[in-house]
């Protein structure tokens, strides 16, 4: 008696590996696109809590402060940021500041990303 044995596939099809490709090319594009973004969000929140450590922070002018934070920015290389994103508030020797802003990355085609970031100090004169 004779057995009809069919062989088995052992591996995956070109369209599987178009697929895969794809894949890793596709989540390669969003790494490439969005790190950026993220460790200048990263940076732009490592100046706004060095504000806490500055002397005498809360009896410095609105003006002052802004100044304070775009040469920060500056030398921290952040320039895509708005730098009308920084609201300042000062009130019973109560400082606070706040950036908020979004950016808006292209990907492909008419598809882009939108990312928004918030972040906030609050310091009180002693």
């Amino acid at each position: 008696m004779r057995l009809n044995t069919l062989k088995t596939q052992a591996g995956m099809t070109g369209l599987g590996w178009l697929a895969v490709i794809g894949l890793v090319l596709f989540f390669a594009l969003l790494i490439v696109k969005l790190v950026p973004t993220y460790i200048e969000n990263y940076s732009i929140k490592t100046v706004l809590h060095s504000l806490e450590e500055e002397p005498l922070i809360t009896q410095k002018t609105p003006k002052q402060v802004r100044d304070l934070i775009k040469k920060r920015l500056k030398i921290n290389s952040v320039y895509d940021m708005d730098k009308k994103a920084i609201k300042i508030d000062k009130d019973s020797g109560v400082l606070r500041v706040n950036i908020t802003y979004e950016v808006r990355k292209p990907m492909f085609g008419n598809i882009d990303v939108v990312m928004s970031f918030s972040d906030e100090v609050e310091m009180v004169s002693h």
